[in-house]
């Protein structure tokens, strides 16, 4: 059976992504998220996680985003990554892995 119920997917908010041009998202996803679990709806993370021979590292050399704290979602979300329905780690920027897809059905 598919459901319909509709999910708030936060995507990547973690502290290798997270620059100061950007840090000032935070408190806006935050707010989101706690809004969205008001409603008592569910919400999934997901991040991201570059592996040691990724098409990233062996063409551009970019080697980051392979272990903590790089991978690990931004502390002022973790509350919410712990009541979460889901926490997606996946190896490319798709949203959903394979693993995910029954999530996204």
């Amino acid at each position: 059976m598919i459901s319909t119920q509709k999910a708030l997917i936060v995507i990547d908010m973690q502290n290798g992504f997270i620059n100061d041009q950007s840090r000032h998202v935070i408190p806006k996803v935050v707010e989101l998220v706690e809004r969205w679990e008001a409603t008592g709806r569910p919400v999934v993370f997901t991040r991201y996680h570059n592996y040691p021979g990724s098409p990233f590292e062996r063409l551009i050399h970019w080697s980051k985003m392979q272990h903590a704290p790089e991978t690990e979602i931004v502390p002022k979300l973790q509350p919410h990554v712990a009541r979460a329905r889901a926490v997606l780690d996946k190896r490319i920027y798709s949203y959903f892995p394979s693993e995910g897809a029954d999530i996204a059905a």
